[in-house]
């Protein structure tokens, strides 16, 4: 079997017997989140990911809740004012702020490329009782998404620069007028790259610092708030 048809043949059952899976828990007010994630990731990506590239070129890194997710979720439930909202989660992984969005009273849909990251993120949604999260495959360059979102978030999704304009692709036809998107990470040079862009696109930003408490140490990650111009629309990267 080649590794692109084992990856999209692949099971939890499979990975938790080859390669282990833990559950994490988050508390987040009054909210405990409870993540699965992958317990030997660089084993996984050895023997899965042997170039440890996914078909685009970029790094396979769904397999643990990173703390820009954990930041996001946390934003999400507490300023992010999401219940009963339409939310887009991009690059979803282990689905933690799609999850926390949903406990919050948002409608989520969590896309990934990666049909072993929808399927954490699924088992996910489960764990903590979702019954409004949606998962689908998305591929940015290739993107197929119809509809427009309230919220569109993201954690650790702007790194890669050759996704750049997929991406930001994605953004313009996905925010609904009035919309805004959120975007975390724990401080990546890229980012100022990506919100130059951004910003000729016609998006104003607006950054913030807010420090998420792990087990191991305390992490200090940066929320971008992006919101288009009324004039932006699908239209806007012609």
């Amino acid at each position: 079997m080649d590794l692109k048809t084992l990856r999209e043949t692949m099971d939890l059952d499979t990975v938790r017997s080859r390669f282990g899976l833990r559950v994490r828990s988050h508390r987040i007010g009054e909210t405990d989140l409870r993540l699965a994630e992958v317990e030997r990731p660089d084993d996984m990506v050895r023997e899965v990911y042997p170039d440890a590239v996914t078909e685009h070129g970029d790094a396979p890194v769904w397999m643990i809740t990173w703390p820009a997710a954990l930041a996001l979720a946390e934003y999400l439930v507490e300023t992010g004012d999401v219940s009963g909202k339409r939310v887009l989660e991009l690059g979803c992984g282990t689905a933690a702020p799609g999850v926390a969005a949903e406990r919050a009273g948002a409608r989520v849909l969590s896309t990934d490329y990666d049909p072993l990251a929808l399927r954490m993120a699924a088992h996910n949604a489960r764990l903590n009782g979702c019954t409004c999260l949606e998962t689908r495959r998305l591929d940015w360059y290739r993107s197929d998404l119809e509809g427009r979102f309230e919220l569109v978030a993201g954690s650790e999704v702007v790194y890669f620069e050759k996704s750049f304009e997929p991406l930001l692709s994605v953004l313009v036809r996905a925010t609904a007028p009035g919309g805004r998107i959120l975007l975390a990470d724990q401080g990546r040079p890229q980012m100022s790259v990506f919100l130059e862009m951004c910003a000729r696109a016609g998006f104003r930003s607006e950054s913030h610092q807010r420090v998420v408490h792990l087990p191991e140490q305390s992490r200090p990650i940066r929320i971008v708030t992006l919101t288009p111009s009324p004039s932006l629309g699908p239209a806007g990267l012609a």
